[in-house]
């Protein structure tokens, strides 16, 4: 019995933590803004894409810089994900994503990882290993189809978002928005801090021949 209240109260004592930070809502407004950073780095990212030679090093500055926004936004929704099919009525109640956006998710989420996971090692490996760079390529081809979807399924709904709740009542009544903003903040901090960290062997790659997808 006493266990049983033990354990009780644990969870009363987490729920009223995840309370605190805003729960469902404040999930929602973490990944909304999130989102909303990536897609302005990404927009910045896909600039360099259309000349990649002549931008190779704010390519690869602004690919380091996003890794930190990307793990956050991954954190996020995947702890939707877990509380969802951990049967936390909060969230069974606000619902899944739609059904073919869930099928999607996982394919995404790898090319996500291989995109990045490519891009460090080529960026470990200098103008090595023409078979990395192709694997690349391809994950960021692959990656560019699902974020397309993705982007075009939830566009609407991030703008409703950022218009709606974060210059009005809702953000000002859903608890956590410091720590929320801290988040995005120490997110952004990390990834610059880890491009400048690597800025040598950004360097490295100048005077060669080949081009990063």
């Amino acid at each position: 019995m006493h266990a049983s209240r033990t354990h009780s109260a644990r969870v009363a004592s987490a729920e009223r933590l995840r309370e605190r930070f805003g729960g469902t809502s404040g999930n929602e407004l973490l990944t909304t803004l999130t989102a909303a950073v990536l897609v302005l780095l990404l927009v910045a990212e896909g600039v360099t894409v259309l000349n990649v030679r002549a931008l190779l090093t704010p390519h690869m500055f602004i690919g380091l810089l996003l890794i930190g926004p990307v793990l956050l936004k991954l954190s996020s929704t995947g702890y939707r994900f877990a509380r969802y099919y951990a049967g936390a009525g909060p969230y069974r109640e606000k619902g899944p994503p739609l059904t073919a956006l869930r099928m999607l998710a996982p394919v995404l989420v790898l090319a996500t990882l291989g995109v990045f996971a490519t891009g460090v090692w080529l960026l470990a490996l200098g103008h090595r290993s023409d078979t990395v760079l192709e694997l690349h390529k391809i994950a960021f081809i692959v990656w560019g189809v699902m974020f397309g979807i993705h982007f075009l399924a939830y566009a609407p709904r991030v703008y409703r978002s950022l218009g709606a709740d974060w210059s009005g009542a809702r953000r000002r009544a859903v608890p956590g928005a410091g720590l929320r903003a801290a988040l995005v903040g120490v997110s952004l901090g990390g990834g610059i801090a880890l491009a400048l960290a690597l800025l040598s062997l950004i360097g490295a790659w100048h005077g060669g021949h080949h081009e990063p997808g």
